[in-house]
């Protein structure tokens, strides 16, 4: 029997729990319906090898390798990797750069034997390589072209023993049945090497980017040796050999406690580089493109007398570089969609330039037969334009050297790939499927190849191993021929084309050109302020040209800042030339002239001039000054002589220049007395001094008379006082205002 206390207890806390429990039950039942999904399994797979990298009827099959990776929060369960291709052969070249990223583009199917059980569990963040092989049988693979085959990757969720594809790598493989009878096509390699200006004009370096990509393994060095052998012309920034040259001299790099020395290790990298560039160029054709490459395109947008400028100099720059090394030559630009323009054309055919190198696209033929003929086939089925032509650019005619878009397109993707290994696997298989596109087309047609022209990127920075294989699939092909492109343009005769433009090609803002304006303005301050310039003008020149590189074009914020730095610091040298005014000046004489004191502080000699600004050039009238050369740390006073037409105070206005009459800091204000005292004084005093001579005259006169006896009875008269020898009882005669001051007695 329980107790009565404890039933009491029981009786209050059962409809308690009751509430409880109704309270918690619909949190509760909330929780479970509101329980997150279970994350969704997700994976990245690449492919690093094909091999072999053409199918022919004696082929063995076919082996991928690659790696996947599992890029979800949740393990992946029993991974597969299993081959998919298709059987239809690829129609255009075009679609082999769409083959990556349109699923809908020759997806084909799983054909069922090719397969490589990957792992039993890839937790997330984990990686593993796989290799499936297939047979020329399991491809069925019986007509030339080029086919598209690929890996899937299945795997299960965890708990679920349903595997799924997850991620699908694919790429292109050509299918030949007899290589050796396919003609050969002519193939020319550009090899570009330029970087990001770095170099400011007193030879110290904004950064060390560079020098580190200039050792061994690292990309410039890459870029320099997997073309050491190959018949490439060299396409090459006139700048970038002037900043190694720099590096390799032992160098400094900018810092905020100011220039700091670079390390001898860089420095020995860059002298390296520079001495296996001259080497492996010695006897290859060299393109020595406009120094520090100005963006022309944004120049002539937003400036056009700066755009010619600019063209002119950097081409100007370039051609003596190439005078500097056996086997260059100038008069090449290089330009990208949006800047092949009909303005920026002529600009660069007045400036010197002969040979411009465009992307595919950029121009296309004027003359409907060769349009047809080019639609036709001759690049391969795709329309697309020849690689060389003839385009009138005002008063002049350029050589066009348009660059491949498939070739050209395959190199820049590889380079930008995550995985070097991987990009260099998917440039080999694309390069070799093109060209065999190109060279079925002419054996279909029974016509000569048409030359391709390949273009990197202008400053690629490729890893290793992409510039080995895309050499290696250039010059390994069966059908494939490399050749230079020099001898070619020389002659060859090209089709006229005229420029078609691209939109939305990205230039440098008018910001940048607003910065590399004034730079410009004040170099030439600069320079024209130094009594020898000849040692500057040159780095000043060569600043205001990196100033417009299109290398600034992901950056601009920091090109208008490298522009600007130089500016700022060219003003405060300039600043060192000053010139010291007093608050008035006074002329003593009708014609006068007065002192202003000129300081030099630079270290160097510069030439300067005062221009003397009267206020009222009809009362005060200024004589011009001669140019005023000064030594380093000299401090002169320069005359400055003025004629005065009547008295009174003129303002006046001084302002130091350089020679040409380029303002040095801002004009001083200050106020010249005119008076004509100095003159009247020397006429009061001479008829002063005849007054004087006049009395003593007729008082000598007046003594030489007989006296007249005195009468007698009288008094004599008192002698009269004796005159003062001074001529202030004279003085004291004329009126007040007439009497000279001291200084118009002097």
């Amino acid at each position: 029997m329980r107790p009565a206390g404890l039933r009491a207890l029981a009786a209050i806390c059962a409809p308690a729990a009751v509430i409880a429990v109704g309270l918690l039950s619909p949190s509760t039942a909330a929780a479970e319906e509101n329980a997150p999904e279970p994350d969704p399994i997700s994976a990245a797979s690449t492919l690093t090898g094909v091999t072999p990298s053409v199918l022919t009827p004696d082929s063995d099959g076919l082996t991928l390798t690659g790696t996947v990776r599992n890029t979800g929060d949740a393990p992946l369960q029993e991974v597969r990797a299993m081959i998919r291709l298709s059987g239809n052969r690829v129609e255009s070249r075009s679609e082999i750069r769409e083959i990556g990223t349109d699923e809908e583009l020759y997806w084909g199917s799983r054909p069922g034997d090719g397969l490589d059980d990957v792992a039993d569990t890839l937790e997330p963040g984990q990686g593993e390589t796989f290799t499936v092989t297939i047979t020329n049988e399991q491809l069925g693979f019986d007509t030339s072209g080029v086919y598209v085959v690929g890996i899937d990757i299945l795997a299960s969720p965890p708990g679920s023993g349903d595997r799924e594809r997850v991620t699908t790598s694919r790429t292109v493989v050509p299918w030949i049945e007899s290589p050796d009878e396919l003609p050969a096509v002519p193939v020319a390699m550009l090899w570009p090497l330029a970087a990001r200006p770095a170099l400011l004009p007193d030879d110290t370096l904004t950064d060390e980017t560079l020098a580190e990509q200039l050792g061994a393994d690292q990309p410039l060095s890459a870029v320099l040796e997997a073309a050491a052998d190959a018949p490439v012309t060299w396409a090459v920034d006139p700048d970038l050999l002037d900043t190694v040259s720099v590096l390799a001299d032992g160098y400094r790099v900018v810092s905020p406690e100011g220039p700091i020395d670079g390390t001898q290790a860089n420095a020995d990298a860059a002298l390296a580089w520079r001495e296996r560039f001259d080497e492996v160029t010695q006897d290859h054709d060299v393109w020595m493109m406009p120094y520090a490459l100005p963006d022309v395109g944004a120049l002539e947008e937003h400036d056009p007398p700066l755009a010619t400028e600019l063209t002119q100099q950097s081409l100007a720059a370039a051609d003596a570089a190439a005078e500097r090394l056996p086997s260059a030559t100038g008069g090449v630009a290089w330009l990208d969609d949006g800047s092949v323009t009909d303005e920026v054309l002529t600009t660069l055919a007045d400036a010197g330039a002969r040979t411009v190198v465009v992307p595919s696209g950029a121009v296309q033929p004027t003359d409907d037969a060769d349009a047809d003929a080019e639609d036709d086939g001759g690049s391969g089925g795709d329309g697309e334009g020849g690689a060389l032509g003839e385009i009138t650019a005002g008063d002049h005619t350029l050589r066009v050297v348009s660059a491949d878009a498939g070739l050209s397109s395959a190199i820049a993707d590889a380079a930008a790939h995550d995985d070097p290994t991987a990009g260099a696997a998917d440039l080999q298989q694309r390069w070799i499927a093109e060209t065999a596109m190109v060279a079925l087309a002419a054996a279909g047609d029974d016509t000569e190849p048409p030359l391709l022209v390949a273009a990197p990127p202008v400053r690629w920075r490729p890893a290793d191993p992409i510039p080995q294989s895309l050499v290696a699939a250039w010059t390994s092909s069966t059908w494939v021929e490399p050749v230079g492109l020099t001898d070619r343009i020389d002659t060859v005769d090209a089709p006229e084309v005229s420029a078609a433009p691209s939109e939305g090609t990205t230039v440098l803002p008018e910001a940048n050109v607003a910065a590399t304006a004034q730079l410009r303005d004040d170099a030439t301050q600069y320079a024209t302020l130094l009594a020898d310039p000849e040692d500057v003008t040159t780095a000043l020149d060569h600043a205001t040209l990196r100033s417009a590189s299109t290398g600034w074009r992901d950056r601009p914020d920091t090109g208008v800042s490298y522009a600007r730095g130089i500016g700022d610091g060219l003003t405060r040298r300039v600043e060192q030339v000053s010139i010291n005014v007093p608050e008035s000046v006074t002329l003593s004489s009708r014609t006068g002239s007065f002192p202003l004191t000129v300081t030099n502080e630079l270290p160097e000699a510069v030439n300067v001039r005062l221009e003397v600004q009267s206020e009222n050039p009809d009362r005060l009238r200024i004589s011009e000054v001669e140019t005023q050369e000064m030594g380093p740390g000299e401090q002169k006073l320069v005359e400055v002589t003025a004629q005065a037409a009547a008295n009174g105070r003129v303002p006046i206005e001084v302002q130091l220049t350089t020679d040409d009459g380029r303002p040095i800091g801002h004009p001083v204000a200050t106020v010249v007395n005119a008076t004509e005292y100095g003159t009247i004084g020397w006429v009061i005093v001479g008829g002063a001094g005849a007054l004087f001579l006049g009395a003593i005259v007729r008082r000598t006169l007046r003594n030489r008379r007989p006296r007249r006896r005195p009468r007698r009875g009288s008094e004599p008269p008192e002698p009269p006082a004796p005159s003062a020898p001074s001529a202030g009882g004279v003085l004291d005669e004329l009126p007040a205002e007439a009497r000279p001051t001291q200084e118009a007695a002097r």
